[in-house]
């Protein structure tokens, strides 16, 4: 049984512990070339099949960290197949390069000119990162790209470990490790228990930067870019939990945020599930708020009109926040129409603002018409031709409930000519803007004025559905959270 690799690991005992001779040297050299010579091929082989994952990209650059024993340095060389090796000792333990060398040097291996090492002081730790600076410029410089490196911080002492993940950190590469079980009698790891632990960078392992980062795509509405980067997260953070369930809150405000009614269902299951899983780590003000937000989402996913009104005023005060006035305005007039058409539909059974019957919503439509022109003409509109509206539009809408003489209006802050000629103004404003039927832009203060209006409209439509619900503090919660806390 002297081939086999239990008998290798027998003699590999006695040559430690000088019971046997393996050439020159002391017993310590004898059984680290015994161990490259017969045990290293099949240690490769079993490290291979025992690590955690590969190398996403081939390794251009492996920078070991080599303290008295070489063995550590030659394994991972053998296991991640680098382009170009660079060894970093220290001074007093330089004895092992010229091994090292030997491993790692020849045909269908490293080039001399491939293979450098460099001593550096182990507590200085600007002196391991300037090594390895240097030597991703020079890599830089000659393929124009940077180079992907990984870091070994197997060898060497453990304060030069320490220094050298602070360089990965600061340069933003990936670390890797032979872990091994450890033989406590011969104070050494035990042969063929290695496999190499292939780490992401530890800003990345950690991902307290990266998600910090992405919470605040995720804070400034930017919600598929921290979906896309929360993704990335989830494969790489040691704990996963947070990013996926900020990965699926995210998806579900970008489905929102573009009216994609068919996604929000799976958007809604996805967040349930993730919540449940992240219980204890987020708040429980911050639960009860997604729990009404799922509740909603629920409805609006179902059609539910009056949640599709409520759900335009709130996506408009998002669009305002982030800048983007346009898409506020737009929604906002929506919320205002919708209202308004709402309110027509519901004074009569079977009224439609889309194909109107005007004998549905009053016995007298000749009375109806001559109030409609009047105040049509009072305002100053072009439209006013002196027939009711063949479809009806937001501002067609409101003078329709003026010449009703609805109760709605004076609760909706819109009874009396000022008040329906400063909503015509606003319409106005809407129309000719570029995402209506115009070139020009919509200010801050327009938007504002314009979510001022809609949330009055909104109001004063809620007050006349006789549900005794705070439609402002329903607005309130459905704020999109931005912490994921």
């Amino acid at each position: 049984m002297v081939g086999s690799f239990e008998g290798k690991a027998a003699r590999l005992q006695r040559i430690e512990s000088g019971q046997e001779q393996y050439g020159p040297g002391d017993r310590k050299e004898q059984a680290t070339r015994f161990y490259l010579d017969e045990m290293l091929d099949e240690i490769v082989e079993r490290a291979a099949q025992r690590s955690n994952r590969r190398p996403r990209t081939p390794v251009r650059l492996l920078i070991s960290l080599a303290g008295f024993s070489p063995i550590t340095t030659v394994l991972v060389y053998r296991l991640l197949k680098p382009q170009r090796m660079l060894v970093v000792t220290s001074l007093n333990a330089q004895s092992s390069i010229d091994v090292i060398g030997e491993q790692v040097i020849g045909a269908g291996r490293l080039r001399h000119q491939d293979f450098r090492h460099a001593p550096v002081v182990p507590t200085d730790p600007l002196g391991i990162y300037r090594v390895v600076r240097t030597e991703l410029e020079e890599l830089e410089k000659r393929d124009e790209e940077r180079p992907y490196a990984v870091i070994d911080i197997t060898g060497g002492r453990k304060v030069m470990s320490a220094a050298a993940a602070l360089a990965a950190w600061q340069l933003g590469l990936d670390l890797c490790y032979i872990d091994s079980d450890y033989d406590p009698a011969r104070l050494r790891p035990v042969p063929g228990s290695d496999r190499l632990l292939l780490l992401d960078n530890p800003t990345a392992l950690f991902g307290e930067q990266s998600m910090s980062a992405a919470l605040e795509m995720f804070a400034n509405g930017a919600f598929e870019s921290a979906r896309q980067r929360y993704d990335e997260l989830c494969e790489i953070v040691a704990e996963p939990g947070r990013a996926r369930f900020m990965r699926a809150l995210s998806e579900l405000y970008r489905a929102w945020c573009d009216l994609d009614l068919t996604a929000l269902p799976q958007g809604v299951r996805a967040v349930e599930k993730a919540l449940h899983h992240v219980r204890h780590d987020v708040s429980a003000q911050t639960a009860r708020r997604l729990e009404r937000q799922l509740t909603f989402l629920h409805l609006l996913a179902e059609g539910d009109h009056d949640s599709l009104l409520v759900c335009f005023f709130v996506l408009g005060e998002h669009y305002r926040d982030v800048g983007r006035h346009d898409f506020a305005a737009l929604l906002y007039y929506r919320a205002i129409e919708g209202c308004l058409a709402g309110r027509l539909e519901r004074l009569a059974a079977g009224f439609s603002c889309g194909r109107p019957d005007y004998t549905v919503l009053t016995a007298d439509p000749e009375g109806l018409r001559a109030r409609y022109v009047d105040i049509q003409r009072s305002l100053g509109r072009k439209d006013a031709d002196g027939t009711l509206p063949p479809v009806i539009g937001l501002m067609s809408a409101a003078v329709l409930l003026a010449a009703l003489d609805d109760d709605m209006l004076r609760s909706a802050q819109l009874s009396g000519p000022k008040a329906l000629s400063h909503l015509n103004s606003l319409a106005t404003t809407r129309n000719k803007s570029v995402l209506a039927h115009g070139s020009a832009t919509v200010g801050a203060k327009e938007s504002q004025t314009l979510g001022a209006k809609a949330r009055a409209v909104l109001r004063g439509y809620w007050s006349t559905l006789g549900t005794g619900d705070d439609v402002a503090a329903l607005c309130e919660e459905l704020k999109f959270v931005r912490t994921d806390r």
